[in-house]
């Protein structure tokens, strides 16, 4: 159930699918979500302005998941999902400075609706 949106700014995507594959393999890999569907997107802004201590770009990963987990399990995961950004930006040698935020979002599965189509 797991649903990654990750938000990049226009300069930065050469870099999207790299972005999405890491942080969908942090996901994989982090023990909380060994049998669940990911669902992960990419949203380039081609218009932004970032301005903050010379940043010229950024990354903004929101993930919604079920409740259950811990305060700490949460940040956990948050810290490792931007580290895979990050690792992805010293890989890539991106040149523009990038600030990476990263939120765990968790969904009220009584108020969710959930409907599968296709092959009806």
């Amino acid at each position: 159930m797991p649903h990654l949106t990750l938000e990049v700014s226009g300069n930065l995507a050469p870099w999207a699918d790299a972005m999405l594959d890491a942080v969908t393999d942090a996901c994989l890999h982090s023990g909380h979500f060994e049998q669940a569907v990911l669902m992960g997107r990419v949203v380039v802004h081609e218009r932004f302005r970032v301005r903050q201590q010379g940043m010229a770009a950024f990354v903004n990963l929101g993930l919604r998941i079920r409740q259950g987990r811990s305060e700490d399990a949460r940040a956990d995961l948050a810290r490792r999902l931007a580290q895979a950004i990050r690792q992805v930006a010293q890989d890539g040698r991106l040149s523009p400075r990038t600030c990476i935020t990263c939120e765990i979002h968790e969904v009220d599965t009584r108020t969710r609706a959930l409907i599968f189509a296709g092959d009806d």
